[in-house]
């Protein structure tokens, strides 16, 4: 059996691909509709715009308080049961989507999937940051980030080509939870305590030494829930602003005369370079450093402005790549920002929880407040989102700025790493 590093040891391959394997089916909800949303308008013309992005927000909608009951009732004991039990839904809700034939089925389906989601988000991030330490952990917390918006590429390209052939055809891309279920012997509690290897020259890291390490490469925490609620404030904001093309970049191209098929290639762009950022997030670090963040909201500016200035595919594509990879860079650091609040490894679920519930709220207010400020400053024209989200981002870049030595906004080349313990 092949065994890799952990921060503290080693700990068998096959975990880490069972754990990471988890992450594939994350991101998932409301993909399977969010390419062809301009193709459901024709297939139940007397839906609204709204009712249709329904199919993708509702999924999100639920999944929200779910995460929240899972960090809650999710324990080292039971956390295999609990996830076996989401991944299950997950797949169930699946196998039925091909076989909806109305939109209120799809609405019924959607719940469902967000049930099962729900249970599984939490739990995807905090086995990691469990069983992984130090720099290992911002490695392994990048690669679940690259993991998630990888297996979204294929999905979505897959989607654009099977929305042109069958609209149920797309709703396969439900069935990967079979990967991780097939993969969950060997994340078990169990299987990782009787396999993992401690360090033999390197000193093992206690609960007080990873305290000490916090406190010396970070001002200590007077507040952690308050820093909790800054890190899931600024997540919040750059998700939304992020996902905006997700919801409006299908009525852009159509509105502009481009096919259902380039939608679908146009949204697998933005997950090429956030899987690319998440995989090549510790060097990136190391090169950035304390600027890190802040050159991740600078691309994803850009990239907006290039989707509401230009209206050609070649531009479209330009575009998502700029928003995905700056969003690729920037999920992780905010993962490892949680990690470091969590006072001691059993919370990491629980305080994942928090945080990953309010990436789903800004995945799910996105057409609600693009909505408010159409009616607000009167306009509805189809490059306004983008407007409107460039100009939130220079918000959160300015108050970066001004709170720039906070422990939100300060990323470092290196992860701290465990003391060694004196000689006797």
């Amino acid at each position: 059996m092949r065994y890799i590093s952990n921060g503290k040891g080693t700990i068998p391959l096959i975990t880490l691909i069972a754990l990471l394997s988890v992450s594939l089916t994350v991101n998932l909800p409301g993909l399977a509709v969010s390419p062809m949303l301009g193709k459901l308008s024709d297939i139940f013309p007397h839906c609204s715009r709204l009712e249709i992005q329904l199919l993708t927000l509702l999924p999100n909608l639920v999944i929200i308080p779910m995460i929240l009951i899972s960090g809650k009732i999710t324990n080292i004991r039971n956390q295999t049961a609990v996830l076996a039990t989401g991944l299950g839904i997950f797949l169930a809700s699946g196998i039925l989507y091909l076989f909806a034939d109305s939109m209120k089925m799809l609405i019924g389906l959607g719940v469902l999937l967000g049930i099962g989601c729900g249970l599984i988000v939490p739990i995807a991030a905090g086995q990691l940051s469990e069983w992984f330490y130090g720099e290992q952990n911002t490695k392994v917390l990048g690669f679940k980030s690259g993991t998630s918006n990888g297996i979204v590429i294929l999905a979505t390209i897959f989607v654009g080509w099977a929305a042109g052939i069958s609209w149920h055809t797309s709703f396969c891309v439900y069935l990967v939870p079979v990967i991780p279920l097939l993969l969950l012997p060997f994340m078990t509690n169990t299987f990782i305590r009787k396999h993992i290897r401690p360090a033999e020259t390197v000193p093992a890291v206690t609960d007080e030494n990873e305290k000490i390490t916090k406190s010396s490469q970070y001002n200590t925490l007077r507040h952690p829930i308050v820093t909790l609620f800054g890190v899931i404030g600024l997540y919040v904001a750059l998700t939304a602003t992020s996902m905006v093309f997700t919801y409006y970049l299908p009525f852009t191209m159509k509105h502009y005369g481009l096919t259902t098929s380039q939608v679908g290639i146009a949204t697998a762009m933005f997950y090429v370079t956030a899987m690319i950022g998440g995989f090549s997030l510790t060097p990136y670090l190391h090169l950035a450093g304390r600027t890190a963040l802040y050159v991740c909201i600078v691309i994803m500016t850009a990239g907006l402005l290039t989707l509401g200035l230009f209206h050609t595919m070649p531009a479209y594509v330009a575009g998502v790549l700029l928003i995905g990879l700056g969003y690729g860079l920037f999920q992780p650091v905010i993962y490892n920002k949680t990690t470091r609040i969590a006072p001691d490894k059993t919370l990491s679920t629980r305080y994942f929880s928090y945080t990953l519930a309010g990436n789903y709220v800004a995945v799910s207010i996105v057409p609600v407040l693009v909505e408010l400020f159409e009616r607000i400053f009167n306009n509805h024209t189809a490059d306004f989102p983008y407007y409107l989200s460039a100009s939130i981002l220079g918000i959160v870049f300015i108050i970066g700025l001004l709170k720039r030595d906070s422990f939100l906004w300060r990323t470092y080349r290196k992860e701290p790493q465990a003391p060694s313990k004196p000689k006797s």
